[in-house]
């Protein structure tokens, strides 16, 4: 029986998917958004491209100079498990992106199925909280921001881990949904703890009853057993965590604590804020989708709380006929969902004052209300009365809220999904009260499942395919990711065998809304913009204090356009190609030879071009460069070293310039002469790898070898086989001391913490499987039963 209801619901579950995403298994249309809103098509596409590439060429995820100027790419090792499409080719990356996705609907449907069955819900119960759940707002946002899939999967994991654990004794299979959270990323465990925190004692308080001793030894062998799945994932979050603090998001440079904190605790959101809330739970584009979008925020971070509108009418049912400890349960969560929407500020705390969104808050909303409007709908097929009188007075407030005289709230409505919303609500509360007046209630929950699936199918389309998608015919086309870029890259790479170059591609190839900043990862050449959340701050410092991005500007340490706009500066870090839509400027640059031209964009070399790794014998102060003229400081950067303090200039054996000496020396020399000057001294490199670096440098006295990538704890210097001491220059970049004379340098990296995190994961590992041969299964309830007749 078991087995069959399994397969009934897979079966279900396949079915309503293949009908919601029938475009994209059926049609043109491949899971790649275009619109503004979405990140697939220009973070999380290249990621997947990117990742799918290092493992054929490099291996295991490490420093990857293809971000930006360079960064460690294993804070994303993660999606090598969660998102399997990037151990494809590339070229099969976008086409399995759907399969991808509903593999994850099935599991976590399947997970969430099974989850209400150990609960004790009726098999149709169960089967209507799985297709909720499975294709609610936040599943189906998951298609283009793909780790919101990710999360449900994740959450419903640890749900049904709960439940194996307190029915069947099997405690350990929550170790291993802990560490499936911490593959999404370090934050995530914060939200796993605040789950389980929230959840594990209710759900104990609520099937045992209020008994402090055996509610605290259950909870405590439940975090034992959460807290092995910390040690299990630690060879991941360990790094992921180095990685989102040495951030401007995560060292509070560019965070927005100060601003959050400072609303107050019980302020109030703006008018339209509490429209969307009340608005988003009957259809997630009853406002808007996407680009038209017309509720508060955008159509990612505002509420993602449709879940079926079944649920606005079953909720209040749930409390009917209850033991009071449940009531005060269930109430206390639907006053945690209210606190939330009402008052911001307890948003912001969830969030640790890192947001102003929902997200995340808005899936344990729908995990909640999902599950109690199961175990409602589970008493009703089981012949437990409805209250007539509250689902009346239920529907009239419900269907009431979207006919609201309420001119900016009428203006933002769609009026055909608020006309199907009043439709599918009206023939939930018919069949609820006929099935129950005529004793048929099985029947009517049949039906009440078909319909409630036809609603998922209609409402979801919308949400997954009203929306600006590549098709597959794009993806073979001369256009987007595969335009005349990729002949100038392999053409560039066929005629120059250089170990390390940059090309400035000024025009993004993405089909997307917005530019892409990511091209590099796509078209493999090293450039130096690069988005991310999580950029490395020392990168971001750099661009920064050289004004090629704004200081105070959280978005673009984000976004980050790197060097695009300035040629000196581009220069400096490496460019030795141009590709860009206008010559005329690089035309009229002495230092630029044209090459030639593919479709809109024009080939120019560098012929003053930097090689990776310039000496330096003179240093500046820190604080004199940033006071230095905009104009003035690229130019420097080509002369002397930025070094944070005299000091470290000693340590070093360093000289100081003077600053009208050297003003003189930019005036009356020119760029050509500098830039031989710097070849002349730079390092000769012999193997470049994205990992290992060696070279040969000669040196007439002591100086500073500037990498133009940014400095991290990772990397190791050696001069002539000895170690050697690496430091922060430039405000960000990488610096290595060497002695006067020849040398042989290399430089190694190794993702900060990986050794750490992979030993404590190793010995969680081995606990783990220690516990489980001594303790296979621990029978909790027969040791409730136990305490309960000795407390008696």
């Amino acid at each position: 029986m078991k087995r069959f209801s399994l397969l009934f619901a897979a079966g279900c579950l396949l079915l309503v998917s293949a009908l919601v995403f029938r475009d994209f298994l059926f049609g043109e249309a491949l899971l790649l958004y275009k619109d503004s809103g979405s990140d697939s098509i220009n973070d999380y596409y290249p990621s997947f491209v990117h990742l799918s590439e290092y493992l054929r060429l490099q291996g295991l995820p490490s420093w990857s100079f293809y971000l930006g100027m360079g960064q460690d790419l294993f804070y994303l090792v993660g999606y090598l498990i969660l998102e399997p499409v990037t151990w494809l080719p590339k070229e099969s990356i976008a086409p399995w992106l759907i399969f991808q996705h509903l593999a994850k609907v099935l599991v976590a449907g399947l997970c969430f199925f099974r989850f209400l069955q150990l609960r004790g819900l009726h098999l149709l119960a169960s089967l209507l909280g799985s297709l909720l759940l499975s294709f609610s707002a936040y599943m189906c946002m998951g298609t283009c921001w793909y780790p919101l899939a990710d999360e449900v999967l994740c959450f419903t994991a640890i749900l049904l881990a709960i439940e194996l654990a307190l029915k069947r004794g099997r405690w350990f299979v929550l170790a291993p949904a802990v560490a499936l959270v911490g593959l999404l990323d370090s934050f995530h465990l914060y939200l796993c703890a605040v789950f389980l925190l929230l959840y594990v004692p209710a759900r104990l308080c609520g099937q045992y009853g209020w008994r402090p001793r055996v509610v605290l030894r259950l909870a405590l062998l439940l975090a034992g057993a959460a807290i092995l799945g910390v040690g299990l994932s630690a060879v991941i979050t360990l790094p992921n965590l180095y990685a989102v603090v040495n951030s401007p998001r995560g060292s509070d440079a560019a965070s927005a604590v100060a601003r959050l904190t400072a609303f107050p605790v019980f302020g109030l959101e703006s008018q339209l804020h509490y429209l969307t809330a009340a608005l988003r739970p009957f259809a997630n584009d009853i406002l808007g989708t996407a680009e038209p979008f017309r509720g508060w925020q955008n159509y990612l971070e505002a509420p993602l709380t449709y879940c079926g509108l079944l649920c606005l009418i079953l909720l209040p049912q749930v409390f009917v006929g209850t033991p009071r400890r449940l009531q005060l349960i269930f109430g206390l969560f639907l006053t945690g969902v209210l606190l939330t929407t009402i008052f911001p500020w307890f948003r912001h705390l969830f969030w640790l004052f890192q947001g102003d969104y929902y997200r995340a808050l808005s899936l344990f909303s729908i995990l909640g209300i999902v599950t109690l409007s199961a175990i409602a709908f589970s008493r009703y097929l089981e012949g437990r009365s409805l209250n007539l009188w509250l689902l009346a007075a239920t529907m009239l407030v419900v269907v009431g809220t979207l006919y609201l005289p309420v001119e900016e709230m009428q203006r933002r409505l769609d009026p055909a999904l608020k006309l199907h919303a009043t439709l599918f609500l009206l023939s939930y509360a018919g069949l609820l009260a006929i099935g129950q007046l005529l004793k048929r209630r099985n029947l009517t929950g049949c039906l009440i499942v078909a319909v409630t699936a036809f609603e998922l199918v209609l409402f979801d389309h919308i949400t997954v395919s009203n929306r600006s998608t590549v098709s597959k015919q794009e993806l073979k086309a001369r256009v987007g990711y595969n335009d005349e870029t990729v002949d100038a890259i392999r053409d560039i790479k066929a005629s120059d065998s250089g170990s390390f170059y940059r090309v400035t591609k000024i025009r993004p190839s993405s089909l997307g809304v917005l530019p892409s900043l990511n091209d590099a990862m796509i078209f493999g050449y090293y450039g130096t913009p690069y988005y991310s959340s999580f950029n490395n701050i020392n990168y971001i410092n750099f661009l920064i204090a050289v004004d090629a991005i704004p200081p105070n500007s959280e978005i673009e340490t984000r976004y980050s356009i790197g060097l695009l706009n300035d040629p000196i500066l581009s220069l400096f870090a490496g460019e030795k190609y141009a590709l860009v839509e206008n010559p005329v400027f690089l035309q009229r640059t002495r230092h630029y030879e044209f090459v030639k031209q593919y479709g809109k964009d024009y080939l120019f070399r560098n012929a003053a071009f930097l090689p990776l790794g310039l000496t330096f014998d003179r240093y500046i102060p820190e604080d004199v460069f940033l006071k230095l003229p905009v104009r003035e400081k690229p130019h420097v950067l080509l002369r002397a070293v930025v070094l944070s303090s005299a000091s470290e200039a000693e340590k070093v054996g360093l000289s100081p310039v003077v600053l009208p000496d050297l003003e003189q020396e930019i005036r009356n020399s020119s760029l050509t002469d500098v830039a031989a000057a710097r070849r002349k001294s730079a390092l000769d490199l012999t193997s470049f790898g994205q990992t290992r670096i060696e070279g040969k440098v000669a040196l007439e006295q002591k100086a500073v070898l500037v990498v133009q990538t940014p400095f991290d704890r990772g990397w190791e210097a050696f001069q002539d086989g000895r170690p050697t001491s690496t430091m922060k220059v430039d405000i960000g970049l990488l610096g290595v001391a060497l002695d006067a004379g020849e040398h042989k340098v290399e430089l190694h990296y190794q993702t900060p913490f990986l050794v750490l995190g992979a030993g404590i994961s190793l010995g969680s590992l081995l606990l783990l499987a220690l516990c489980v041969w001594r303790w296979p299964r621990l029978r909790l309830a027969t040791q409730l039963s136990s305490d309960s007749r000795a407390a008696a």
